[in-house]
């Protein structure tokens, strides 16, 4: 099980969430978000998080456009996270494709089973701050590999990973002190929650 530290938008954070035992930085390119950024910045976040692999968090991005963002940034992995078919995740070109599922249903699982993507996010709506149905998500991350997100802090950590046995984990809100401002005793908290 590895760590992905989402909605990183300073450089200071990347090192920080890196030395904390995260494998994977999330830098958002969703402009409702608190918490995005641009290319220029997602550059200089890379640059201080090198042994990380890098995921651009996108919602509904044209293809072209989604196209011109791999191809200045050259990131590992893109994470779809609106309502993006599973022809447009069969036409990414050039990293990984993850997708994120608002996962209140079983309906929604069974989406989330068939969707080719490399791995799935169970979510609750991206940026909410509230967990998804954990059972759901168990059930999902049986059958493929599964990243658990939504509402993760360092108090809730142990009892998600107990009801889920996600492959990752994904944190954002619950590792800020604010909005896009990361704070290092929170990561660490959360690194020494997941190693244990």
């Amino acid at each position: 099980m590895f760590l992905k530290i989402c909605g990183i938008t300073r450089p200071c954070d990347a090192e920080a969430a890196a030395a904390a035992g995260a494998r994977c930085i999330g830098m958002i390119f969703v402009p409702s978000s608190p918490r995005c950024i641009d290319v220029a910045r997602a550059r200089e976040i890379r640059a201080a998080a090198p042994g990380c692999r890098s995921v651009c968090v996108v919602r509904d991005l044209p293809p072209a456009a989604l196209e011109a963002l791999i191809s200045a940034l050259r990131p590992d992995v893109v994470q779809l996270h609106g309502s993006e078919s599973p022809e447009y995740a069969r036409a990414v070109r050039g990293a990984e494709v993850w997708k994120a599922f608002d996962l209140a249903s079983e309906a929604a699982l069974e989406a989330a089973l068939a969707f080719p993507a490399a791995m799935v996010v169970a979510d609750s709506g991206g940026g909410t701050g509230r967990p998804c149905r954990w059972d759901l998500a168990g059930k999902l991350a049986l059958r493929r590999p599964t990243v658990l997100a939504g509402g993760l802090c360092a108090e809730n950590l142990r009892a998600a990973i107990a009801a889920v046995r996600p492959a990752a984990i994904d944190i954002s809100g619950g590792a800020e002190s604010a909005p896009g401002i990361k704070d290092r005793f929170k990561l660490q908290q959360i690194a020494e929650r997941i190693q244990s």
